[in-house]
């Protein structure tokens, strides 16, 4: 985007100096054929260097563009000072475009306090020069004017040059804005697989492997073939959980519609079969937001698979309250028979399901807190909703 309107720039500058270029010949053209006309002495020698210095300065400027400000900055003085002298000469000519010209050329291209200085010059020997040659028709306030009026152009033009750039560079700072927007969307969205990934396959997975090598060790050893079928039998349940949550987990990236008390009264039932969890409900249910329900869903969830990992055999309570404007998961456990250490029930946080959860709860706009408690190990979600 940049090089294309530099290469835009480029070629309006280019057609600037074209249309420049025929100016200065037409006015040096109606110079040859004015009265009195360029010579060799007195008023005629001082318009034929006059009109050449000034058309020389105007043509010749592009090429000083590299050069330091007062070397720009001399030569337009000598170029509105010979146009002011051909112009205080022939003033029926059209010889004051030329210090017009310059002076547009000296606000558009110098700071203003250089470019006034430059059209300063060409108003003095103006003024100076109106004491010694009497032309007539000449006009000092209408001359004045003409170069003061190039000048203000100049200045025009030099902000509206400025304000382009700042458009462009206010476009391409938007552009990149936009690009980087994009790619933390990519980021967030690979960030959001990655949580339901490591929800949905690994609890399940990791059971899985549990059930499996468990069956193999009485199959192989113990040559049980009843407790290693319903080993089996558990470990295809799992395997249909898993499924289960799978769907569940593709209906929330697509953000279809979840239905959170139902689906915690049926995790924490799944759980109770020996009746060490009971789950709790408070207040009105309300429709939540597809992530958010999902968020406190997957934090129950890894809040009662570490509960029994690490605690196996503790009593765990889930609650879930609808508060005015937030909700509410409570899950706590008593830690596993005679255990008091509460390093032991710290485990329970471990790992990338606590990192994960609490990226839940902090994209939300929620908190997390996960912890010991006075009964045990605590874990408390608070999301807006």
């Amino acid at each position: 985007m940049r090089n294309q309107a530099s290469s835009s720039w480029r070629d309006w500058s280019l057609w600037m100096w074209v249309a420049r270029t025929c100016v200065v010949w037409l006015v040096l053209a109606d110079v040859s054929v004015s009265h009195p006309s360029p010579g060799l002495n007195g008023q005629h020698l001082i318009l034929l260097v006059g009109s050449v210095l000034a058309a020389a300065a105007s043509l010749a400027y592009p090429l000083l563009e590299r050069a330091s400000e007062r070397a720009r900055a001399l030569a337009l003085v000598v170029g509105v000072v010979g146009g002011c002298l051909a112009g205080l000469v022939s003033p029926n000519s059209a010889a004051l475009v030329l210090p017009v010209l310059i002076a547009l050329t000296a606000g558009t291209s110098l700071p203003l306090p250089v470019g006034a200085g430059v059209a300063t010059c060409g108003l003095v020997t103006l003024g100076t020069g109106s004491f010694v040659v009497t032309s007539p028709g000449f006009s000092l306030l209408g001359s004045s004017l003409a170069v003061v009026g190039g000048l203000l152009a100049g200045l025009w033009r030099r902000q509206y040059v400025l304000r382009a750039e700042q458009a462009e560079l206010a476009s391409v700072e938007a552009e990149r804005a936009k690009e980087e927007h994009g790619r933390a969307k990519v980021l967030e969205e690979r960030a959001r697989l990655a949580r339901e990934i490591h929800d949905v396959l690994a609890h399940t997975l990791g059971g899985l492997v549990v059930q499996l090598d468990a069956a193999d060790a009485v199959l192989g050893e113990a040559g049980d073939p009843e407790k290693g079928r319903s080993l089996v039998v558990a470990a295809r349940r799992l395997a249909v959980e898993g499924l289960v949550e799978t769907r569940r987990a593709i209906a929330a990236l697509h953000f279809d519609p979840v239905v959170l008390p139902e689906m915690l009264a049926a995790l924490a039932g799944s759980d109770s079969g020996d009746g060490h969890v009971t789950s709790k409900l408070t207040g009105a249910p309300r429709d939540l937001a597809p992530n958010t329900s999902l968020a406190v869903y997957r934090t129950a969830q890894e809040a009662l698979a570490n509960a029994r990992k690490h605690a196996p055999g503790s009593q765990v309570a889930v609650s879930l309250t609808y508060e005015a404007a937030t909700v509410l998961l409570r899950v706590a456990n008593d830690g596993p028979p005679g255990c008091t250490d509460v390093q032991t029930l710290a485990a329970t946080g471990g790992g990338y399901g606590l990192a994960g959860i609490t990226e839940r709860a902090e994209l939300l706009g929620g908190t997390l807190r996960a912890g010991p408690s006075q009964e045990g190990w605590v874990v408390e979600l608070r999301v807006p909703g």
